[in-house]
Order: C-alpha cells, then sequence, then structure tokens
C-alpha cells in the first residue's frame, strides 16, 4: 500500500500524544509489519484516567475503517482538534483492543495493508 511506512508513523505519532495528554512520561511502542499487516502495541503508565474516557478511546479507534479517507487524508493528522486525530486514527485501522489495568493503559492494533 502506498505510503505503508509515513501511515504508521502518523499513527503512532496521534497515539502517543494521547498518552502525553495525560501526563505519562514513558510511553513503550511495538510496531511490527508483514506483507498484508501492521501490528501496533503503545503501552504506558497513565494514572486516573476515566471509564467514560476509555469508553470514548474503544469508541474512536474502533470507528469503521473507511479507506477512501485514509487515502485523501491521513496526512491532516497533527492539524485538527484532538479527537478528530484519533477518530482519523480509528478511520485508518481494522481493529484496536484497549486495556486499563493497574494505572497501565495499553492499545493494541491491527492495520490490514491491502
Amino acid at each position: 500500500m502506498k505510503f505503508k511506512i509515513e501511515k504508521n508513523i502518523k499513527i503512532i505519532n496521534e497515539l502517543i500524544a494521547y498518552f502525553y495528554k495525560f501526563g505519562t512520561t514513558a510511553v513503550h511502542i511495538d510496531l511490527n509489519s508483514d506483507s498484508k499487516n501492521s501490528y501496533f502495541n503503545i503501552y504506558g503508565k497513565i494514572d486516573n484516567i476515566s471509564k467514560d474516557e476509555l469508553e470514548s478511546l474503544i469508541d474512536i479507534l474502533n470507528t469503521p475503517r473507511q479507506r477512501e479517507v485514509e487515502n485523501y487524508y491521513w496526512n491532516l493528522g497533527g492539524e485538527c482538534e484532538f479527537d478528530t486525530e484519533l477518530t482519523l486514527v480509528g478511520m485508518m485501522i481494522n481493529s484496536a483492543k484497549v486495556t486499563y489495568i493497574d494505572n497501565v493503559l495499553t492499545i493494541s492494533i491491527i492495520r490490514e495493508e491491502s
């Protein structure tokens, strides 16, 4: 897929910004990619994230993928309000799993490349 690396970097940047929004000082990222998929696993310690915020994050990241938006607007991230940027991420990925256990937020994402 065209611009695969650039799109993956954009997704990572938006997710890191989300963690920093909540005051984390250490974010850990694993990114693996093959010819079919990219796999993101990002986690960090966040104190006091509300249940409503977590539910909103899950909903936003599980927005149905919209390839037409991805193809034309993926480069807009960083130029919009924060929630809109996460919505763009949601439109660029296929699935997201979010967990928050012992003050550690973990976001696992799969993005199909075809």
